[in-house]
């Protein structure tokens, strides 16, 4: 029996599509059709249904899915076993979501590197809804998220820490020098905020929409680098992890508005599948990230 062929057919099933699954493996759909169908020979199994241009794994293909999992992660800790601590290589994709991108990423990654230059490091980017499918789906090593708190039992959670999330605006702002400000009177104010669908923005549709206040931004954008950069300039109000503005809030150029009786808390957190095998690499980086968010 083919491993090669064991492989594919995990990505596929893990992904529920041939041409996904051709992309990521570097194949050409018909190789994985070809490997598909041998696989099924051998086991005199079906492996899966085609009802038009949907696939489903069989009620035998989700048996044969359970042994081939264990397969590759034997077959991953046997390329992994002779790894030394200071010879780690290899690949190592993370999924995470933007704002954490900004804040707490490009120190690490260059640290990452710095230690281990044989690693080929891929970041994803995506909502937190995307990253748990991509991280359940085997697309990446494990997820950086801030979120409410996640569980799942097929989840491991290696690192989790309260986060919050609060109203900023440039310094001298009128809003940042009162000591205490409603909601009310700061949802009129023109407002920059991340895109629909991210997590702690979430929080604040919820309000908005339980009491019915008309409120539009002017901005939405990905990009919360761009967002701080804005604040800095004057342009009005957004709503942030405290995280993402650390530095300009020491730098006087971004603060704080005390709003009354408005306290949101999320979490930042990192998991990943508990059937994932943990390589040596995905090994040092989590360490590596713990330590340093310890040391802030």
């Amino acid at each position: 029996m083919e491993i090669r062929n064991l492989m594919t057919f995990l990505r596929v099933a893990e992904l529920q599509n041939f041409t996904r699954a051709a992309e990521q493996l570097g194949y050409s759909q018909s190789t994985v059709t070809v490997q598909i169908q041998q696989l099924e020979q051998e086991l005199n199994v079906k492996l899966f249904e085609r009802i038009g241009k949907k696939i489903s794994v069989t009620e035998k293909g989700w048996e044969v899915f359970q042994y081939a999992k264990e397969i590759r992660n034997l077959v991953e800790k046997m390329t992994y076993m002779s790894t030394e601590q200071n010879n780690i290589k290899g690949q190592l994709c993370i999924g995470v979501i933007e704002s954490l991108i900004c804040a707490d990423m490009p120190k690490i990654l260059s640290e990452y590197h710095r230690k281990y230059p044989e690693v080929e490091l891929i970041v994803k980017t995506n909502y937190v809804d995307e990253l748990i499918e991509m991280m359940v789906h085997n697309e990446v090593d494990f997820i950086f998220i801030i979120d409410e708190l996640l569980y799942h039992k097929e989840w491991i959670k290696s690192y989790m820490k309260k986060e919050e999330i609060s109203f900023f605006t440039q310094y001298e702002n009128c809003f940042a020098q009162m000591d205490n400000v409603s909601i009310q009177e700061i949802l009129k104010q023109p407002f920059i905020l991340t895109e629909k669908g991210i997590s702690y923005r979430k929080a604040l549709d919820e309000y908005v929409q339980k009491n019915n206040i008309d409120f539009k931004p002017f901005l939405e954008i990905g990009d919360t680098k761009i967002i701080v950069e804005l604040l800095k300039k004057g342009e009005g109000i957004s709503f942030l992890p405290d995280m993402v503005v650390t530095e300009e809030i020491k730098n006087k150029t971004i603060k704080k508005i005390n709003v009354q009786n408005w306290n949101v808390v999320m979490w930042k957190q990192v998991i990943y599948h508990k059937n994932k095998y943990l390589t040596p690499q995905m090994s040092a980086f989590i360490k590596m990230f713990v330590e340093m968010q310890q040391n802030k």
